[in-house]
């Protein structure tokens, strides 16, 4: 591995690595070169003169074509990321985040362009007005220097007041330089600085931070400790990258470090600090293999690189006349482009079209990019992709009874909701909704970490479970979980897709596999199963099969709202919160199935996906009655609630 470094300190640390594994006869020989800088090392491994570095947030992201992140730094919160806050010394009450509590002071900052330092806090102000660009010029250096009477912000441009807080150099690669990075930000404010931008370990890493606060954005103050709730961002920590597509050299790069690294050299610590990684390191992180660097950024971060463009977050990059919709499989697009010819039927204003999507979570990536306008997702997936990419649901799927038609669909977001149950044949008297009754037993499910069929269920019998470490593979003899293969590789060998359905490369895929979904938990039930976890209206008015009930006893299919494991949100569909279907009536009434069917009523149902192949689900839940708006004020975790 050719390790790209920045400094001479970082080039006998690296040196200090290389050599500490070859003494143990490690077969990856490490070598070492200097790229001088972030971006002399990331033209090097451009150029394929380099294969590895860590690289900050700001670097990753406006290299983002070129660079992917393979391991990340953590620094004890288990997650990958950091929180960036504003310090001040605790004595001077003079400061806070307003413009007035910022103008005239000193700013201490880790170096121009970097995330915590520089990107997060200036994209904050941006955003809140603290700091204003004129109309026609981005300049925000020159915002900057107008809002402090000095600063110091290592690499910054020739721009006034940039440099005058640092003592000795504003080039990081000087001797002289004493103020750059974490450390060197928190030794200017020690020196006379008024406020450092820098990360939440900061502090602790060089004092006991009894004589500081953090600078919160409602323009309070807290402990030092209270970074989760007062800070400018969270963002992602610093990652080891390599080039696009450098398969691997990625993969040395996971033996290397995640099986070896801490034990053989100390690679987070000596002096000077922050060499090769941050000194607050304590360990690393692989990343999944398809983890692109938009993914690892995470949205928070992504909307304050809008603002440093001087883009407002309201926005949007989708035109007001389109609708993007992006779709999962070709049965999903068969279906979305019938969508579209109807729509274009019954409306010339509205353009709906349709784009393919690897997976949910890159239909969210693309959503969130600007790429693609819309996707109906489950519980789970609203959860996992609000945390990434804050995503917004804008309807909601109603499967209740009575004429769709003439239900209005603007009603408060919580209406709509269904009950994950837990299905078995009406003739099994054997398997039942307690630990003897289902261990040892084959279980079907619609999805890994899909709501009804995984969150639920597993998160029940993992309350439920008196062992701390709960697995679903020592418990049940067998199981379908379509898509696990897709979140950890071997999973196909194991129990997790032992009777599932799928030939080939179908096979456990969340997608492709026959026995994905609601439909296909049922057919895997049938198949040879004992349980299938799924939603009320699966199996509703069905003799052939029960609801087994945690009380541990059994219900016709009639009675899920007395035995069911728990009630959940329906399924939504979610957009960008910059798009301008959130306020767009037309864009509702497009959706909305009386629309649709003004012509071809008696040839197009929305909500059904028998014609395309003899699919199922496709685009919503076949058991969809009609799209209820869901009030634009009503957030992502506002729809799923506290208790889910």
């Amino acid at each position: 591995i050719t390790w790209c470094v920045v400094s001479n300190d970082e080039m006998t640390k690296c040196n200090q690595m290389s050599a500490a594994f070859q003494s143990i006869g490690v077969s990856v020989l490490v070598q070492c070169v200097s790229g001088k800088s972030m971006d002399g090392c990331v033209r090097m491994v451009k150029d394929n003169t380099a294969d590895a570095f860590t690289v900050d947030g700001g670097h990753l992201l406006d290299n983002r074509a070129d660079l992917k992140p393979v391991l990340a730094e953590d620094y004890g919160n288990g997650d990958a990321t950091y929180w960036a806050v504003a310090v001040v010394k605790k004595s001077d009450k003079s400061v806070n985040l307003t413009s007035a509590g910022l103008g005239g002071k000193k700013s201490c900052h880790t170096g121009y362009g970097k995330t915590a330092g520089w990107k997060v806090p200036m994209g904050v102000f941006l955003s809140t007005d603290i700091l204003t660009t004129t109309a026609t010029s981005c300049d925000i250096p020159q915002a900057v220097s107008n809002l402090f009477s000095q600063s110091c912000v290592p690499g910054s441009p020739n721009s006034p007041n940039l440099c005058t807080q640092c003592p000795n150099s504003c080039d990081c690669s000087s001797s002289n330089a004493n103020y750059c990075g974490y450390t060197g930000a928190f030794r200017c404010l020690v020196d006379g600085g008024d406020v450092a931008f820098i990360k939440h370990t900061t502090v602790f890493s060089n004092t006991n931070g009894k004589d500081y606060e953090l600078l919160c954005q409602d323009g309070t103050r807290a402990a030092v400790t209270a970074y989760a709730q007062c800070n400018m961002g969270k963002v992602p920590s610093h990652a080891v990258v390599n080039k696009q597509h450098k398969i691997n050299s990625k993969n040395i790069i996971f033996f290397f470090f995640r099986t070896l690294g801490s034990s053989i050299v100390d690679l987070f610590g000596g002096s000077p600090r922050d060499l090769l990684f941050k000194s607050s390191t304590k360990l690393l992180l692989p990343l999944n293999t398809s983890c692109s660097t938009e993914t690892y950024l995470g949205a928070s971060y992504l909307k304050s690189q809008l603002a440093l463009k001087c883009l407002s977050t309201t926005q949007s990059p989708t035109l007001v006349s389109t609708l993007r919709w992006c779709v999962l499989s070709a049965n999903e697009m068969a279906k979305c482009s019938v969508v579209a010819t109807q729509a274009r039927r019954v409306s010339s204003e509205l353009v709906f079209s349709c784009v393919m999507g690897s997976d949910i979570n890159d239909c969210a990536r693309r959503i969130s990019l600007g790429t693609a306008d819309a996707v109906t997702m489950d519980g789970g997936h609203i959860y996992s992709t609000g945390v990434q990419y804050d995503l917004q649901p804008v309807a909601t799927e109603y499967y209740g009874s009575g004429d769709y038609k003439l239900v209005h669909v603007y009603i408060i977001w919580h209406a709509a909701s269904y009950y994950a149950v837990a299905v078995v044949k009406a003739s099994d008297s054997s398997t039942l909704l307690t630990k003897a009754g289902l261990q040892g037993k084959k279980s079907c499910h619609t999805g890994y970490q899909r709501t009804a069929g995984w969150n639920v269920p597993v998160g029940y019998l993992v309350d439920n479970s008196t062992k701390c470490r709960f697995s679903v593979s020592n418990f049940f003899s067998g199981s379908c979980a379509p898509g696990a293969k897709g979140a950890f590789p071997g999973a196909v060998g194991t129990k997790l897709c032992q009777i599932c359905g799928g030939v080939g490369a179908n096979h456990c895929d969340g997608n492709n596999d026959p026995y994905s979904g609601y439909s296909g938990a049922i057919s895997c039930l049938n198949a040879g199963g004992d349980v299938a976890f799924v939603k009320h209206t699966t199996v509703l008015n069905n003799a052939t099969y029960k609801l087994i009930c945690p009380n541990g006893g059994t219900a016709p299919t009639t009675d899920y709202m007395s035995c069911n494991i728990a009630t959940v949100p329906s399924h939504a569909v979610m957009l960008s919160p910059k798009h301008t279907l959130i306020t767009n009536k037309p864009y509702m009434t497009l959706l909305n199935p009386p629309f649709l069917f003004q012509q071809n009523a008696q040839n197009f149902q929305l909500f059904s996906s028998t014609p395309y192949s003899n699919g199922k689900d496709l685009m919503f839940k076949d058991s969809t009655r009609c799209l209820w708006k869901v009030d634009s004020s009503c957030v992502w975790q506002d729809y799923l609630g506290a208790g889910y």
